[in-house]
């Protein structure tokens, strides 16, 4: 992967001439129900979280190790510009909940690995453009944001948490969709930090970043962990950036609000059915990544 596009209907990677052209995202406010409720429709992929550059003074310890994080409680921002051929793309909007460390997480992919991705060929649409279903707007403030004061404690970024709470299935984005969303902001954020620790120049890093990503309605959970290899996205040749991804794993098949009677007899209880404790262990194991 040399960048990144976005879908329609999410915080998007867009053209620039003369200005940087991005535009802005406001999902629902309706909140979730469970899956026995009325107005459920099965899946569900759209974060539910406002749009907003307001962010909580305030930072919850979640753990204390020897790397010890912290997670913002309210909705954090991201605003990042990378050229990519001849355009100057933009990542900007809301990035859900985002976890933060004192340290960076270590590398997933050896240096051996990375240098082997030289070899590997990027699929094209040619001639198709990859920004050819992406809005346009005027923004003429072009800044590298990640939302945090300089000087916070905790600067690298460790997790990022997309929550679905919308009911209603227009308000929703697909599987595949969300999974965009979460490459997206991943590699902005990923960027971001790249060009605070090595600067601005296109280059290949001399310690990859690696940022992970969460997306979740409560039911369905998608994991992603993206490491950043190189800032040179003006062409597919080279050492590229990489990711793993889990996708449409669940944590339970159903959920009652009231029991299941037949025949007098409680069939299925209140709560949820089908449990499955491998997929909070993935959970698990990205939350405490790097701290363990």
């Amino acid at each position: 992967m040399s960048g990144a596009c976005a879908l329609r209907g999410s915080p998007s990677l867009v053209p620039w001439t003369g200005c940087t052209r991005s535009r802005d995202w406001s999902p629902s406010r309706t909140r979730g129900r469970c899956t026995s409720c009325r107005g459920w429709r099965g899946r569900s992929s759209r974060p539910g979280t406002p749009v907003g550059r307001t962010q909580s003074s305030a930072a919850q310890s979640r753990f204390t190790s020897s790397r010890c994080t912290r997670i913002r409680p309210a909705t954090s921002s991201t605003s990042v510009a990378a050229s990519s051929r001849s355009f100057l793309l933009q990542v900007r909007g809301s990035s859900g909940a985002r976890l933060n460390a004192k340290d960076p997480l270590p590398t997933i992919a050896s240096r051996e690995e990375v240098e082997a991705t030289k070899n590997h060929v990027l699929e094209t649409f040619y001639p198709i453009s990859p920004t050819i279903d992406l809005q346009e707007s005027n923004v003429y403030d072009v800044e590298d944001n990640t939302g945090f004061q300089e000087g916070y404690p905790y600067p690298y970024p460790h997790t990022l948490y997309f929550l679905e709470t919308a009911s209603l299935r227009p308000h929703r984005f697909q599987p595949d969709q969300l999974r965009a969303k979460m490459i997206l902001f991943a590699f902005g954020n990923a960027l971001l930090q790249a060009r605070r620790l090595y600067g601005n120049d296109a280059k290949v890093l001399e310690q990859p970043v690696v940022v992970q990503s969460v997306g979740t309605d409560g039911r369905v959970f998608q994991f992603l962990v993206l490491q950043l290899n190189t800032t040179q996205l003006a062409s597919n040749e080279g050492v590229k950036n990489l990711v793993w991804v889990d996708s449409d794993q669940l944590l339970y098949q159903h959920f009652w609000c009231r029991p299941v009677i037949k025949k007098k007899v409680v069939v299925e209880p209140v709560g949820p059915t089908g449990f499955q404790p491998e997929t909070f262990r993935k959970f698990l194991a990205l939350y405490l990544h790097g701290a363990v």
